[in-house]
């Protein structure tokens, strides 16, 4: 350090032309160079100025370290070598030959890396060439986005191009899990930036019993700043080519939707040779009109059940036996609401012609409304619907129940709440027959609820206060027997059941009170517990005047657990002819156990579910999910799902096996990157 001091200082002082101020002069580019090392010296020969030993060279934000380097103050072009670093805001170059072009920016690195700083990208190679501030060329070289000298996740290639704010685009690639080679791709190409940008997808790859080998290649395309689309090609090996497309929007301001449509020619089915079509179309859409109008969309339709079977990944999907189509618009006007809708159902099992369509059906209803100042209050729901099918009763209805009710507190301590409704029913256009048909019922109520209750202040834990509450409630109801069958049958609606009895039930509450940090309050149920029963006041139900007992029990001891239980005793039999019980515990690190289990002796049914989630062995986490038919003993499903997360990437391991399926497929996210081993053929949205 001295000898490079007085080196500096003996120059500056004798003033000699060729080394007192040269290299902190301007160069072409307009920014100072700035140029320190043990040893300095000039060629006039080749117009270059050599730097060795501890080498620093600074031109604005951009800073060169090497052993040994070579300046050409004329054309700025700089050579070094020997542990070479040029660092700036954006990128840090590296390697073991560096030649750079300080007015241009460009330059080429020798085994060497190039790390992007914005984007937390590390790129090595044999040659990597910096062609402009945004472009790179690499010559067998690696990229991740993973920190470390031997990294989680990469993927090597023969060449590399990297625009930034752009894609990476890469040829022959094997991915790597540390330094193991585990998967080859001949292209590949994946945005590295932060806008949206049109371009192949990561392919994804699997493996069904039904679908055979599984490859997916998707095409992101930007539309507009408001419009994208995604388009798919599946290649399913013992199934056929499957075509997909998403385009999803946003019009306005909060008008965004979504539109899937996939279409499959099946060249064999179980092995067998076919030559079937299979498609759906899905549209979902939620959001304002002008003048505050909502406009929903909930459509999907699909050719026949076996779509569902062949793609669905849970039972709500792959049990499906028919799809609906609901579009709607409404509009609120304080406690009063105008909704019209149109509902198509398709029958996916057999081409149905009675299938019932209600084109359309348009609700005007005014919620219940305090009239002035009185204790009495009024409602009014109306309803007009349209109903179609091919064959069958078709015509119209018109439904209205104008009702009115009260709200009586007796000595502050008894809530009486009485209603009285009139509903009236108007049919025309009906093909079975040529006259209309009109028919009104009355139906009378009357709740009665009060509640005692006891606060305790001394404090237990965490909880400040308690408060033990028993609430008493019971309702009369009354709607008269009315010969109904003149009318025709479409819905519920049409046929309004006989009711005269009691329904009474005893409400027990313990809620806690706890105190915030912040020091507000936070109340919680601890414990629920409902006890009901009906008693039949009809003169038929002489005999068995009393229903079941039902019992729901809720408990809440911590934030993070749950049980609940569900039962109804059969008092006539003796038995207990319907329970459930469910229980959730969760905590913050992932770990959590959901348990349900289900039995109805009157519709023989028993089943169990098992959800388990464990992050205790991180990074690895682990999914477990089963169902069981408890009544015919049968696996429903079983699924396992094994996570391996790193601080950029996460492998999926997952095992899925039901009544209709069993496969297996390996995925991974990957910072930057996004999911690899996805179908896109599935309409289930996410």
């Amino acid at each position: 350090m001295l000898l490079r001091l007085m080196f500096i200082l003996s120059l500056l002082l004798a003033a000699q032309p060729v080394c007192a101020a040269d290299w902190t002069q301007v160069g072409s580019s307009g920014v100072p160079v700035n140029l320190e090392a043990d040893e300095l010296s000039y060629d006039k020969r080749s117009g270059r100025y050599r730097a060795a030993g501890n080498v620093q060279l600074q031109q604005g934000a951009m800073e060169l370290r090497s052993r040994i380097l070579w300046w050409n103050q004329q054309s700025g072009e700089v050579e070094a070598e020997g542990d070479v670093e040029l660092s700036s805001p954006d990128e840090r170059m590296s390697g073991r030959r560096l030649i750079y072009d300080l007015d241009e920016g460009v330059g080429r690195v020798e085994d060497g890396q190039v790390f992007l700083r914005e984007h937390n990208l590390h790129v090595r190679g044999k040659t990597i060439e910096k062609r402009s501030e945004v472009d790179y060329r690499v010559v067998d070289g690696t990229f991740t986005t993973c920190d470390g000298e031997v990294p989680s996740w990469k993927f090597g290639a023969d060449q590399l191009d990297v625009t930034v704010q752009d894609f990476a685009r890469a040829k022959n690639v094997v991915f790597y899990l540390h330094d193991i080679p585990s998967m080859y791709v001949p292209y590949l190409a994946y945005p590295i930036n932060n806008d949206r940008e049109s371009g192949f997808l990561m392919p994804s790859f699997g493996y069904s019993d039904k679908r055979g080998v599984q490859i997916s290649a998707a095409y992101y395309q930007v539309i507009a700043r408001n419009q994208d689309a995604t388009l798919y090609v599946d290649y399913l090996s013992d199934m056929g080519v499957g075509k997909g497309i998403e385009y999803r929007y946003i019009f306005g301001q909060n008008n965004p939707g979504e539109v899937r449509a996939y279409h499959i020619d099946v060249s064999q089915d179980a092995g067998v040779e076919v030559d079937e079509q299979r498609y759906a179309l899905e549209w979902q859409h939620n959001g304002l009109l002008p003048g505050d109008v909502r406009m929903v969309a909930d459509a999907i339709y699909a050719d026949d059940d076996d779509y569902f079977e062949d793609f669905g990944e849970v039972a709500e999907e792959y049990n499906r036996d028919k799809v609906q189509s609901i579009f709607s618009l409404s509009k609120n006007w304080g406690k009063s609401n105008l909704v019209g809708q149109l509902k198509y159902t398709k029958d996916l099992e057999v081409d149905d012609p009675t299938t019932l369509q209600l084109l359309p059906r348009i609700n005007f209803d005014i919620n219940r409304q305090r009239i002035g100042r009185t204790p009495f209050y009024y409602a009014f729901d109306s309803e007009y619907t349209n109903f179609w099918r091919d064959e069958g009763v078709r015509g119209q209805r018109l439904s209205l129940r104008p009702s009115l009710s009260a709200s009586v507190q007796l000595w502050d301590v008894i809530e009486v709440n009485p209603e009285i409704g009139y509903r009236d029913r108007y049919y025309w256009n009906l093909n079975d027959r040529s006259n209309s048909e009109q028919e009104g019922i009355v139906d009378f109520s009357t709740k009665v609820t009060t509640r005692l209750q006891r606060v305790y202040e001394q404090p237990i834990g965490p909880i400040s206060k308690l408060r033990h509450s028993i609430e008493p409630e019971a309702t009369y109801k009354n709607t008269p027997e009315v010969d109904q069958s003149h009318l025709p049958s479409f819905d519920s609606t049409d046929r309004i059941a006989e009711a005269h009895r009691i329904e009474y039930a005893l409400v027990q509450r313990l809620t806690a009170r706890f105190n915030r940090e912040d020091g507000g309050s936070s109340y919680r149920d601890l414990v629920y517990l409902r006890l009901s029963q009906n008693y039949y006041l009809d003169e038929e139900a002489q005999d068995e005047s009393f229903s079941s007992i039902r019992g729901q029990l809720t408990l809440l001891p911590t934030d993070w657990a749950r049980l609940r239980f569900d039962a109804t005793f059969d008092i006539d039999q003796g038995v207990w002819s319907k329970y459930s019980a469910e229980a959730e515990i969760h905590d913050q690190q992932q770990n959590s156990l959901w348990l349900e289990y289900r039995k109805d002796l009157n519709l023989q049914v028993e089943y169990g579910e098992l959800k388990l989630s464990a992050g205790y062995l991180k990074p690895i986490y682990v999914n477990f999910g089963k169902r069981y038919d408890f009544e015919s003993d049968e696996h429903l499903e079983d699924l396992l799902q094994v996570e391996y997360r790193h601080q950029c990437w996460s492998a999926f391991l997952t095992f899925r096996e039901n009544d209709t399926d069993r496969s297996i497929m390996l995925s991974f996210f990957m910072k930057g990157i996004g999911y690899v081993g996805r179908l896109g053929a599935s309409l289930a949205g996410e």
